[in-house]
């Protein structure tokens, strides 16, 4: 079963769904088992790699410091490489933005690469890098 961009940008969609609607369950749903995330600043890894669909959960669901605020992953310029009937690579920018109090803030720019796997018929990410344009923090 070969990707389409179509399928691709529904993985994603969800990722962005998932961690804005605070979905747990679907975060879950679409990794693999064996996940890995690991986010950058400058080429230097800041968080991670953490390895787990279950610890990707458990840091995603963990509370922010400070006053909470709305999140909104805004991905696009989606590029898909290196295809093949199980994988594929999909590359795209992530815009961060937060709603503290009532008004929304770009908190980050970013570039994000994603590994997807086919797993039971669905894609799901395998890997997950994050390159930071600027820091996310105090954000997190």
């Amino acid at each position: 079963m070969t990707v389409t961009s179509f399928d691709a940008q529904q993985v994603l969609a969800q990722y962005a769904t998932a961690l804005d609607t605070r979905d747990f369950d679907l975060l879950s749903n679409i990794h693999t088992e064996d996940a890995s995330w690991s986010f950058a600043l400058g080429g230097q890894v800041i968080v991670g790699p953490l390895r787990g669909r279950d610890t990707i959960v458990e840091f995603a669901a963990t509370p922010t410091e400070g006053a909470p605020a709305r999140q909104r992953h805004v991905l696009n310029n989606l590029l898909s490489s290196d295809s093949t009937d199980t994988a594929v690579q999909v590359s795209s920018y992530l815009t961060l933005i937060a709603a503290i109090g009532a008004a929304p803030t770009v908190v980050a720019t970013a570039t994000a690469r994603f590994s997807l796997a086919l797993q039971e018929d669905v894609w799901r990410i395998a890997e997950l890098r994050i390159e930071f344009d600027n820091p996310p923090f105090p954000h997190w």
